[in-house]
Protein backbone atom coordinates (compact mmCIF):
# COMPACT_ATOMS: atom_id res chain seq x y z
CA UNK A 1 0.00 0.00 0.00
CA UNK A 2 1.33 3.56 -0.99
CA UNK A 3 2.12 6.01 1.94
CA UNK A 4 1.54 8.58 -0.80
CA UNK A 5 -1.41 11.43 0.07
CA UNK A 6 -3.05 10.99 -3.25
CA UNK A 7 -4.50 7.76 -5.30
CA UNK A 8 -2.47 6.31 -8.25
CA UNK A 9 -5.24 7.64 -10.60
CA UNK A 10 -4.57 11.29 -9.08
CA UNK A 11 -0.70 10.74 -8.95
CA UNK A 12 -0.11 11.39 -13.07
CA UNK A 13 -1.49 14.58 -12.70
CA UNK A 14 0.14 15.93 -10.16
CA UNK A 15 3.76 14.32 -11.12
CA UNK A 16 6.44 16.87 -12.53
CA UNK A 17 6.84 16.65 -16.06
CA UNK A 18 9.77 18.65 -15.95
CA UNK A 19 11.52 20.82 -13.49
CA UNK A 20 10.30 23.97 -12.90
CA UNK A 21 11.36 26.74 -10.14
CA UNK A 22 8.95 28.69 -8.36
CA UNK A 23 10.26 31.54 -9.92
CA UNK A 24 8.95 30.42 -13.37
CA UNK A 25 5.99 29.74 -12.06
CA UNK A 26 5.76 32.93 -10.64
CA UNK A 27 6.88 34.61 -13.94
CA UNK A 28 3.73 33.03 -15.52
CA UNK A 29 1.56 34.19 -13.17
CA UNK A 30 2.66 37.68 -13.64
CA UNK A 31 2.77 37.16 -17.54
CA UNK A 32 -1.13 35.68 -16.90
CA UNK A 33 -1.85 39.05 -14.88
CA UNK A 34 0.34 41.67 -16.91
CA UNK A 35 -2.07 40.37 -19.88
CA UNK A 36 -5.07 40.83 -18.11
CA UNK A 37 -4.10 44.29 -17.53
CA UNK A 38 -2.87 45.22 -20.73
CA UNK A 39 -6.21 43.99 -22.17
CA UNK A 40 -8.59 46.16 -19.36
CA UNK A 41 -6.66 48.86 -19.87
CA UNK A 42 -7.04 49.30 -23.82
CA UNK A 43 -10.77 48.64 -23.30
CA UNK A 44 -10.84 51.38 -21.17
CA UNK A 45 -10.49 53.53 -24.49
CA UNK A 46 -14.01 52.23 -25.57
CA UNK A 47 -15.37 52.60 -22.50
CA UNK A 48 -14.78 56.68 -22.42
CA UNK A 49 -17.08 56.86 -25.59
CA UNK A 50 -20.32 58.47 -25.01
CA UNK A 51 -23.22 59.27 -27.49
CA UNK A 52 -24.38 62.54 -25.71
CA UNK A 53 -25.79 64.27 -29.12
CA UNK A 54 -28.84 66.43 -27.72
CA UNK A 55 -31.23 63.71 -29.01
CA UNK A 56 -32.57 60.69 -28.00
CA UNK A 57 -30.29 58.31 -30.29
CA UNK A 58 -27.26 60.46 -30.01
CA UNK A 59 -27.91 62.23 -33.41
CA UNK A 60 -28.03 66.05 -32.80
CA UNK A 61 -30.11 66.88 -35.38
CA UNK A 62 -32.47 68.73 -32.97
CA UNK A 63 -29.33 70.39 -31.35
CA UNK A 64 -26.99 72.46 -31.54
CA UNK A 65 -23.65 70.87 -33.26
CA UNK A 66 -21.86 72.49 -29.96
CA UNK A 67 -24.24 71.18 -27.42
CA UNK A 68 -22.60 67.62 -27.37
CA UNK A 69 -19.20 69.13 -27.11
CA UNK A 70 -19.79 71.35 -24.69
CA UNK A 71 -21.66 68.74 -22.29
CA UNK A 72 -18.73 66.47 -22.86
CA UNK A 73 -16.23 69.06 -21.62
CA UNK A 74 -18.38 69.55 -18.66
CA UNK A 75 -18.44 65.94 -17.65
CA UNK A 76 -14.89 65.46 -18.41
CA UNK A 77 -13.85 68.79 -16.13
CA UNK A 78 -17.05 67.15 -13.38
CA UNK A 79 -15.67 63.58 -13.53
CA UNK A 80 -12.31 63.57 -14.32
CA UNK A 81 -12.11 61.32 -16.87
CA UNK A 82 -10.96 61.83 -20.51
CA UNK A 83 -14.44 61.10 -21.91
CA UNK A 84 -14.82 61.48 -25.98
CA UNK A 85 -17.78 61.76 -28.63
CA UNK A 86 -18.31 58.68 -29.68
CA UNK A 87 -17.43 58.69 -33.88
CA UNK A 88 -20.87 57.55 -34.26
CA UNK A 89 -23.10 57.66 -31.76
CA UNK A 90 -26.33 56.36 -32.50
CA UNK A 91 -23.68 53.05 -32.72
CA UNK A 92 -23.02 53.58 -28.55
CA UNK A 93 -27.22 53.88 -28.51
CA UNK A 94 -28.10 50.68 -29.71
CA UNK A 95 -25.02 48.44 -29.45
CA UNK A 96 -24.09 47.25 -26.15
CA UNK A 97 -20.90 44.68 -27.28
CA UNK A 98 -18.38 46.93 -24.99
CA UNK A 99 -20.18 46.16 -22.16
CA UNK A 100 -20.00 42.24 -22.97
CA UNK A 101 -15.84 42.46 -24.03
CA UNK A 102 -15.35 43.86 -20.75
CA UNK A 103 -17.28 41.36 -18.95
CA UNK A 104 -15.95 38.67 -20.74
CA UNK A 105 -12.42 40.53 -19.92
CA UNK A 106 -12.93 40.80 -16.36
CA UNK A 107 -14.29 36.94 -15.98
CA UNK A 108 -10.72 36.15 -17.73
CA UNK A 109 -8.74 37.90 -14.80
CA UNK A 110 -11.26 36.21 -12.36
CA UNK A 111 -10.30 32.70 -13.84
CA UNK A 112 -6.80 33.46 -13.72
CA UNK A 113 -7.07 34.53 -10.12
CA UNK A 114 -8.86 31.82 -9.01
CA UNK A 115 -6.29 29.61 -10.85
CA UNK A 116 -3.04 31.55 -8.93
CA UNK A 117 -5.26 31.02 -5.88
CA UNK A 118 -5.83 27.18 -6.46
CA UNK A 119 -1.98 26.36 -7.27
CA UNK A 120 -0.87 28.15 -4.05
CA UNK A 121 -3.63 26.62 -2.03
CA UNK A 122 -1.93 23.13 -3.58
CA UNK A 123 1.70 24.06 -2.97
CA UNK A 124 1.35 25.04 0.64
CA UNK A 125 -1.37 21.72 1.32
CA UNK A 126 0.49 19.77 4.17
CA UNK A 127 2.28 19.02 5.97
CA UNK A 128 1.38 15.35 6.33
CA UNK A 129 -0.74 14.80 3.50
CA UNK A 130 0.34 17.19 1.08
CA UNK A 131 2.89 18.95 -1.09
CA UNK A 132 4.22 21.46 1.43
CA UNK A 133 6.16 23.46 -1.28
CA UNK A 134 5.67 26.65 -0.05
CA UNK A 135 4.89 27.81 3.02
CA UNK A 136 2.11 30.69 3.48
CA UNK A 137 1.46 32.68 6.33
CA UNK A 138 -1.40 30.95 8.98
CA UNK A 139 -3.69 33.70 9.70
CA UNK A 140 -7.22 32.20 10.96
CA UNK A 141 -8.04 29.13 13.42
CA UNK A 142 -9.13 26.21 11.35
CA UNK A 143 -11.53 23.84 12.86
CA UNK A 144 -13.12 23.15 15.67
CA UNK A 145 -12.85 19.27 15.19
CA UNK A 146 -9.48 19.25 14.24
CA UNK A 147 -7.31 21.40 17.04
CA UNK A 148 -4.41 23.00 15.89
CA UNK A 149 -4.74 23.86 12.54
CA UNK A 150 -4.42 26.56 10.88
CA UNK A 151 -5.96 28.21 7.67
CA UNK A 152 -3.72 30.38 5.08
CA UNK A 153 -6.86 32.50 4.20
CA UNK A 154 -5.28 34.75 1.43
CA UNK A 155 -5.48 32.65 -1.35
CA UNK A 156 -9.28 31.84 -0.71
CA UNK A 157 -12.18 33.43 -3.18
Amino acid sequence: MSTRPWSSWDAPKLMDALPMTLGQEFGAYAQAIARDRWRIYKVEERLRQINLGGTAMGTGSAADRQYGFLVIEKLRRMTEMGLARAEYPIDLTQNNDVFVEVSGLLKALAVNLMKIATDLRLMNSGPGGGLGEIRLKALQAGSTIMPGKVNPVIPKW
